[in-house]
């Protein structure tokens, strides 16, 4: 995985900004809340087709990139959402796609595509 140019982009804890995520084609995407959102003017706005439903999300997770991707990746992303490090060991991976979907459709978090597609 490259690090991010984005300060705090892929930590743990208090201190993350959000993380980056590979798509099924190889794009790298940044998932990150609104708050968080970075102030790059050169920035790419987030990807609506997530706000529709939260069955595109679950599609956009499941069927991310499966080796330029950490293992983990969702547990941390799920992490960042609730702002628990802890909290993702409760869950098996389906609920974890289902609920970070679901805060996809109502805009909890966005999805900024990083790359030029």
């Amino acid at each position: 995985m490259s690090s991010s140019r984005y300060p705090g982009v892929g930590l743990l804890g208090p201190f993350c900004r959000g993380h980056e995520i590979t798509c099924q084609f190889g794009y790298r995407h940044l998932i990150c809340k609104p708050v968080d959102k970075p102030q790059d003017p050169l920035l790419n706005t987030p990807n609506m087709t997530l706000w529709v439903s939260a069955t595109f999300g679950e599609q956009f997770l499941v069927n991310r990139h499966s080796w330029k991707n950490s293992p983990d990746l969702l547990y941390l992303i799920y992490c960042y959402l609730h702002n628990d490090t802890y909290l993702a060991v409760q869950q098996s991976e389906a609920q974890i796609i289902s609920i970070i979907a679901l805060a996809l459709e109502q805009r909890a978090l966005l999805v900024i595509p990083l790359d030029n597609e």
